[in-house]
């Protein structure tokens, strides 16, 4: 399932119509290519991205190398996820990685990460 055109009603802060929660963020997750060979559920990638039960502390807590902490919740633009969803960030490419130019079907839609950012925004609750 793409993450295109996903998400007509409810209201928001970030006025997309995708409820800015934790559930969204889980569905970008699930719904792009982040698991793979190398990729999110790979023993060798430093993010666990697996949906389950310490999802959300691992978003919560990591910090990138390059891009610094994946959610900030102090500048949520400044967050890694953000970033990396909108473009490169440092060493790490634009995610996922099947993502080159904006209007990619697999680039997550600005909706989406503005709903991302305004969960994060919020308090990034779970």
């Amino acid at each position: 399932m793409s993450t295109s055109g996903v998400g007509s009603g409810g209201s928001t802060g970030s006025g997309s119509g995708i409820e800015p929660t934790f559930e969204t963020v889980k569905f970008v997750i699930d719904n792009v290519t982040c698991f793979g060979a190398g990729c999110h559920n790979d023993d060798m990638n430093p993010l666990d991205l697996q949906i389950d039960e310490e999802l959300h502390a691992r978003l919560i807590s990591h910090t990138t190398k390059g891009c610094g902490p994946l959610v900030n919740l102090g500048n949520p633009p400044e967050s890694a996820l953000v970033k990396i969803l909108k473009g490169p960030c440092g060493s790490t490419p634009r995610m996922p990685l099947e993502c080159v130019n904006d209007g990619d079907t697999k680039c997550v839609t600005d909706d989406y990460i503005q709903a991302i950012t305004q969960w994060i925004a919020d308090g990034a609750v779970e």
